[in-house]
């Protein structure tokens, strides 16, 4: 039987690969971690056991070390993180997780891929279709976006649309951020798990919600396939012979031009489209399910707060993802449902709301 440490457990990629694992997987015990006390009572019902450990915000090397004592205890197989922020550091001190991290990469590779200003070069290197990047913000053509290099999730992304914007945001400018063009069009993305390179799984999917409504985290999506997007994440995997996750961010436009915003180099938020479609991203670490997965295709969404979203859509005057949603309700699949999974669900809105 394996043994999995996977955490934190209150986020959505970790519940929803939780619940994933359990189903479709006979032979694993799950550990499940978190630094919220608030989970320690209030956790999914998709782990065997649930394991508090020092906050890594405050004590980020007690927290590495605790996570290795757990990881030598209970002899776990395999370590599966989903902390954006603290992903960095799990790889630049993998080998204090010993075997259990090695389906992941060099952290050359993975910051050469997560740092904004290196992968712009690379993709100019690699001749691939990007948003122009400015050097000053004050010689930056409206409308643009600006944006810290080493961030993920859209954290710290500013839109500045209007000369008023430029004013307004002039003091929020740092020099540890890059300014890029603002492509207008779809969100989509093309996910993967990877190894030396090459793509072993792979899917692609358009957003059809995001927060902040104006460009941001998908809460809301459906599959895509688009065989240029597959290539050009080849193209950037080759060059940096990359092993783990990684999720590229493109803009569809209006005349069907792809441009690549930027990769996230780990386990991304929505995850879940891939897995409710038949997408096994973990087969090449697990092996194959043991359980038929059902491949209909289905949309997924962030639950509770898409609705808080389609409300904001709504007062904006745009009534087409609420519509989508409300037509596609027997297809719609919650990455966390309150009705079946009740104790993980709550941890959820607590972690947001906290």
């Amino acid at each position: 039987m394996k043994k999995i440490l996977i955490g934190e457990i209150s986020s959505y990629k970790a519940l929803v690969i939780a619940k994933y694992l359990k189903r479709y997987y006979s032979d694993i015990k799950l550990y499940a971690y978190d630094y919220n006390k608030k989970i320690k009572s209030l956790h999914t019902k998709f782990c065997d056991f649930f394991v508090f450990v020092p906050n890594p915000k405050i004590d980020p090397k007690n927290h590495l070390e605790y996570l290795r004592k757990i990881i030598d205890d209970k002899d776990v197989d395999l370590f599966i993180p989903v902390h954006s922020d603290m992903y960095g550091e799990y790889i630049k001190n993998k080998r204090l997780f010993g075997r259990t991290f090695d389906y992941i990469g060099e952290y050359e590779q993975f910051y050469l891929l997560h740092d904004k200003e290196k992968f712009n070069n690379l993709l100019i290197t690699l001749d691939i279709k990007r948003p122009k990047v400015f050097n000053s913000f004050d010689d930056a053509i409206v409308p643009f976006i600006f944006k810290p290099t080493n961030m993920s999730a859209a954290k710290g992304v500013k839109y500045v649309l209007t000369e008023k914007d430029r004013i307004r945001y002039r003091n929020q400018f740092e020099e540890d951020f890059i300014i890029q063009e603002y492509v207008s069009g779809i969100g989509c993305g093309y996910s993967v798990y990877a190894a030396d390179g090459n793509i072993l799984v792979g899917c692609g999917h358009k957003r059809l919600s995001e927060y902040p409504i104006s460009g941001g985290s998908s809460v809301y999506r459906e599959n895509y396939d688009d065989s240029r997007m597959e290539k050009v994440a080849s193209k950037v995997l080759k060059a940096v012979k990359w092993t783990g996750f990684a999720m590229f961010e493109f803009k569809l436009t209006a005349d069907n031009e792809l441009y690549l915003i930027e990769v996230n180099p780990r386990i991304w938020g929505s995850i879940n489209q891939g897995l409710q479609n038949g997408i096994n991203y973990f087969e090449p670490i697990l092996g194959k399910a043991h359980f038929n997965i059902n491949t209909a295709e289905k949309k997924t969404f962030f639950s509770p707060f898409i609705y808080g979203v389609l409300i904001t859509y709504v007062f904006n005057g745009n009534f087409k993802p609420l519509i989508t949603f409300i037509r596609n309700i027997k297809y719609n699949r919650a990455d966390v449902s309150f009705l079946n999974d009740p104790k993980g669900w709550l941890s959820l809105v607590l972690r947001k709301i906290l």
